[in-house]
């Protein structure tokens, strides 16, 4: 099974610095075949053992934490995000261009992160807002949003086969958008589903 583990960061900031330029050129890549835009509004990247390690190296390194209990309430954030045989997660992300109205726009499209579905042949999957452990209102709509998909085996069968279609949906009184699931993708989400099965 995929894990997340401590021994798998790095502690050594100085080390790190050296490789993160690269790290971060291999990451652009990964997270760009695992990005969909929903409309102008919303982008999913959907997480995996390589993107969660990435996030929570750069947390370690961002906020100089030096310490095994440091590193790991991090790796506990975001191994919640870890594939599973029957879920996908991914991070939510609502892009707003004026940053002088992002709090007017908040407002606008709140309760989105509930809306958000998966939708495969004849099911429809709806994501669930994962909050971070210290929410303090899990209702409260933010620029960022993790969200999770429960996926059953028949699903996955059917997520695998090219020949049904999938797509991703959200339908908000003040934004509505549809786009389907990228062929690359799917084949990366079967892959994260039996790697944990």
């Amino acid at each position: 099974m995929s894990r997340l583990e401590l021994d798998q960061i790095t502690l050594d900031r100085d080390g790190y610095a050296a490789i993160r330029a690269d790290a971060r050129q291999r990451m652009l890549a990964i997270r760009r075949s695992r990005r969909v835009q929903l409309g102008q509004l919303i982008a999913l990247e959907f997480e995996n053992e390589d993107t969660l390690h990435y996030q929570v190296q750069e947390m370690v390194y961002a906020e100089n934490i030096t310490t095994g209990s440091g590193a790991g309430e991090e790796i506990e954030t975001y191994r919640r995000l870890m594939p599973t045989a029957g879920s996908v997660s991914a991070t939510l992300f609502l892009e707003f261009s004026d940053l002088a109205t992002v709090r007017a726009d908040l407002e606008g499209v709140t309760g989105i992160q509930h809306l958000i579905r998966l939708l495969v042949g004849e099911s429809t999957i709806a994501a669930v807002d994962v909050p971070p452990p210290d929410e303090a209102n899990e209702d409260q709509t933010y620029s960022v949003h993790f969200v999770r998909f429960d996926i059953t085996e028949g699903q996955r069968r059917a997520l695998a086969s090219l020949t049904v279609p999938a797509r991703l949906s959200v339908e908000h009184p003040n934004f509505t958008a549809y786009v389907p699931v990228p062929a690359g993708l799917r084949a990366q989400l079967i892959v994260d589903l039996a790697a944990t099965a």
